[in-house]
């Protein structure tokens, strides 16, 4: 009679604990594949790493050590292929192919927008000579049009008829027939690619004033499909930003006789890969930082870069002049540097 009841009550204690099996566990793994099968947007895993890190991606300036962790942690994140850290741009390469570069994440805190009204297009104004000037300014939003307006000046006065961008202006169609002029100025932000994970820069990417969406890919299938566009990010913000291939693309032999381009950005000659692309079309000169800059020095030794300019002094006497333009650049191991032309003077 023990014997029966107490196998009785072993198959009660059995029947128990497979129920509460069949109940916890799976609802365990459900939980935990439902949440796998949910695909982060690449965005939100961007936005992931630097939470985790502690870091405000509105305002990423980072330390070293922070760009180290930050590499470190979408290195190991299963769904990034590798991220590639130089200076101080960000590559990362998605498992599905897709890339985007973290431009300067040591960006000073930028400043204000000014007072003046946002003017998105200022048609060319004819000067009294026929040489041209285009300045970009594409993220006058957040830096106003205070050095732009004080460079158009400066040309003005020495006869030049000037065309004037600013914000989503600058955009991709713009971009692919209209970037040529004597003096071709932009302001904008740049980081260095590096297509292949092997912490070699492949090449210099320039933003646009163009947000990234979700048309984008779709919108500018070609230049997507052919790496003549990459996505950039500024904080949180996605962009558009073009690589040498694009100009390589757009721009023949001839199609910037004889003109100065200069790309008022951080990492602009880091190497010669955008600036050569930029000489092949015949441009005389290409000048830009070679690696960090930092709004106030950029903005001042762009206006100092323009006058020297229009005084008679040749590229390479306003690089050596300018040099670091300041003790941040200074200490970013970043100078005003070109190629090209040095003795190129721009018309006067």
């Amino acid at each position: 009679m023990l014997r029966r009841r107490l196998q009785r009550f072993l198959s009660l204690l059995l029947i128990v604990v497979f129920i509460v099996s069949a109940s916890s566990v799976p609802a365990s793994n459900t939980g935990q594949g439902t949440s796998a099968c949910i695909p982060l947007s690449h965005d939100r895993i961007l936005q992931q790493g630097f939470l985790h890190l502690g870091i405000d991606m509105n305002r990423p300036r980072c330390t070293p050590q922070q760009l180290l962790q930050l590499e470190t942690w979408f290195t190991a994140c299963p769904s990034i292929e590798f991220a590639s850290l130089i200076g101080s741009s960000l590559t990362i390469k998605f498992r599905d192919g897709s890339l985007t570069v973290l431009l300067d994440l040591t960006e000073d805190e930028p400043p204000s927008s000014d007072h003046t009204p946002l003017v998105l297009h200022q048609p060319r104004t004819t000067g009294r000579t026929n040489h041209t000037a285009l300045l970009l300014n594409t993220a006058a939003y957040v830096y106003g049009h205070h050095q732009c307006y004080t460079m158009m000046r400066s040309l003005l006065r020495h006869g030049y008829s000037i065309e004037y961008r600013a914000n989503d202006a600058v955009d991709v169609p713009f971009l692919r027939q209209n970037f040529s002029a004597d003096i071709v100025y932009m302001n904008t932000h740049a980081g260095v690619l590096d297509v292949d994970g092997d912490h070699i820069a492949d090449a210099v990417v320039i933003a646009t004033g163009e947000f990234w969406t979700n048309d984008t890919e779709q919108k500018y299938e070609f230049e997507y499909q052919n790496n003549l566009i990459v996505k950039g990010m500024i904080g949180t913000q996605g962009v558009v930003a073009f690589t040498p291939a694009f100009i390589d693309y757009y721009y023949d032999p001839g199609d910037f006789s004889d003109a100065l381009v200069y790309m008022a950005t951080c990492h602009a000659t880091y190497d010669s890969s955008m600036a050569q692309t930029f000489l092949n079309a015949s441009a005389a000169a290409y000048m830009g930082w070679s690696a960090s800059t930092v709004f106030w020095t950029n903005s001042r030794t762009s206006v100092s870069a323009m006058r020297l300019l229009t005084c008679g002094l040749s590229v390479a006497q306003v690089c050596r002049l300018i040099r670091a333009g300041g003790i941040m650049n200074w200490l970013f191991h970043s100078q005003l540097m070109y190629y090209g032309d040095g003795a190129h003077q721009i018309p006067r």
